[in-house]
């Protein structure tokens, strides 16, 4: 396999490997040493991650919500990054559209 093939991944096949999984979100390079990943949330959904060890960052690809981050929630759209501190407790809420966000986790 070319090392190109391996190392780049669009946004419409992240999301079709997305459609064909079980979860609402799945791990992009995980094997890279860097933790990456697309998440979606449709209406009604509910996010039920965890608090991660090390720091994240959010980037919001598509749709409207907010995001709950020890308490306080904020309100969060398209092309926003957001910050969430190691071993914080968070999750995202969905407005009335899909949201799909892409993470990447620190080491």
């Amino acid at each position: 396999m070319d090392m190109r093939d391996e190392n780049i991944i669009n946004l419409e096949k992240a999301i079709t490997n997305l459609d064909q999984s079980a979860n609402y979100f799945i791990d992009l390079f995980g094997d890279k040493g860097i933790g990456t990943g697309i998440l979606r949330l449709k209406k009604g959904e509910i996010d039920t991650q965890l608090p991660h060890s090390v720091d994240e960052v959010y980037f919001v690809v598509q749709g409207n919500g907010s995001i709950e981050i020890e308490g306080r929630v904020k309100r969060i759209k398209t092309a926003d990054f957001i910050f969430v501190p190691a071993n914080a407790h968070h999750k995202f809420l969905v407005d009335d559209s899909t949201l799909v966000v892409i993470y990447f986790l620190g080491s």
